[in-house]
């Protein structure tokens, strides 16, 4: 086996162990059968094992570029956060003054005494032919 493919087995065997995935490519490979006189077609059975290897070594493709995609985000995550913390600080939001419910109510009092005042002052009209 060649260094390439002895560095890569290695790790997908962490991998899987961090992930509680006890079989690797190179297990399935290299287990080997006892034969018995009624067993399986020893062919038939490697030709089985031969496609879950590259079934595994698919997962492991996948579940690697999984993994550096998600500490790629991670790391872009903590990127964007430090610059939110280190941007200049916001402006400061303008202060709307509001109307206070007591001013408010003092004025409708005002309005409504000069109301009443004009009502006063206007002479009444004749209400000839009305009871």
């Amino acid at each position: 086996m060649d260094e390439h493919m002895k560095r890569r087995l290695d790790k997908q065997r962490k991998l899987f162990s961090q992930l509680g995935i006890t079989l690797d490519a190179l297990t399935i490979h290299e287990k080997e059968f006892s034969m018995k006189l009624r067993g399986y077609d020893a062919e038939e059975v490697d030709t089985f094992l031969d496609s879950v290897i590259k079934d595994y070594e698919r997962f492991y493709a996948t579940i690697a570029d999984l993994m550096d995609k998600w500490q790629e985000q991670q790391i872009e995550m903590k990127e964007l956060k430090a610059e939110v913390k280190t941007s200049a600080t916001p402006a400061p939001v303008p202060i709307i003054k509001g109307i206070d419910p007591q001013d408010l109510e003092d004025i409708i009092i005002k309005l409504e005494a000069n109301v009443r005042q004009l009502k006063d002052r206007l002479p009444m009209p004749r209400t000839e032919g009305y009871l």
